[in-house]
């Protein structure tokens, strides 16, 4: 049996096609015709529309009782179930003797070289870098005569403190050039001083880094040489709050071999680093990166 329903949605035509078929919903064949739509503001509006038939379904078989009932479903499940495996070898496997292992060859212990898996050697890690770290800490360098170590010329310095003074000429600064000296063989001592030293250094010391890597980059890369900047005393007053500030972590390394400073800035980390080495010559020191900023760790060398 068939029939055509139509109806503003599919859900009041499915309702709809139940009720004129007699049947359930799930008994039905439905085929849509004709899907609805809404519209805008009640026009292009339209219905739903489907067709409906009932599905027929395979009688189920009735049983007289409970009995031929069960009967009928153990057949079934007789059939479903396979053959058990047949052991040809049974007889043969039962006349074995038990200790098989016994009969079976030894194997030879002695296996090829070929099945061997070589063993990884082990990494041999050169530690002359670590007995040379440190200025001093090598004694071969410690015996080497002060003739033979290397030593700035006294015209490199002369030139130095030349270009100085012509570049603080033309600056805004009233600044003097006080002193131009060899701090050591690898280092030059700059020393300036003015009206303007504390403008020249800056809050917190900002000019003063501003300047010092100025400097630094113009005698490092024609003169191959390190500067040490002094400007009025701000790095002698620098050097004093760090040592104070040193006392602690100082203490913390001797009593458990290890410590590291809070994070420094600018030439703070450079002054702890130096202050740091040469109070444990010993140790490694050295300078860690970090998210807070830039800290002096101090601990011990790894050797074999």
């Amino acid at each position: 049996m068939k029939a055509k329903i139509q109806a503003p949605n599919l859900q009041q035509a499915y309702i709809k096609g139940a009720e004129e078929l007699k049947c359930s919903v799930t008994d039905m064949d439905v085929k849509i015709l004709q899907h609805p739509r809404s519209g805008i503001f009640g026009f292009f509006q339209r219905d739903a529309i489907i067709e409906v038939s009932t599905t027929m379904r395979k009688p189920q078989k009735e049983y007289k009782n409970d009995t031929q009932k069960s009967e009928h479903f153990d057949k079934k499940k007789d059939k479903k179930k396979k053959p058990p495996k047949q052991h040809f070898n049974k007889t043969e496997e039962s006349t074995q003797p038990q200790n098989n292992h016994q009969q079976l060859p030894k194997e030879s212990t002695h296996q090829p070289k070929e099945n061997i898996p070589a063993k990884p050697k082990k990494l041999e890690i050169d530690n002359s870098i670590f007995d040379a770290f440190h200025k001093g800490a090598d004694e071969e360098e410690a015996q080497k005569p002060e003739q033979a170590k290397k030593e700035i010329k006294p015209e490199i310095i002369e030139e130095i403190k030349t270009g100085l003074d012509r570049v603080f000429k033309a600056s805004s600064f009233n600044i003097n050039v006080i002193d131009v000296a060899a701090f050591d063989s690898e280092t030059v001592f700059v020393k300036l001083d003015g009206e303007d030293a504390a403008l020249l250094i800056g809050k917190e010391g900002y000019r003063y880094k501003a300047v010092s890597y100025l400097l630094f980059n113009w005698i490092n890369s024609k003169y191959d040489l390190g500067i040490r900047l002094e400007i009025a005393e701000f790095l002698k007053n620098q050097e004093a709050g760090i040592a104070s500030y040193l006392a602690g972590v100082i203490d913390r390394v001797e009593n458990s071999g290890r410590a590291q400073t809070k994070p420094l800035d600018g030439v703070l980390v450079k002054i702890a680093l130096e202050q740091l080495r040469e109070r444990f010559p010993n140790k490694y020191v050295g300078i860690k990166n970090g998210d807070d900023g830039r800290y002096v760790v101090v601990n011990d060398f790894y050797k074999k």
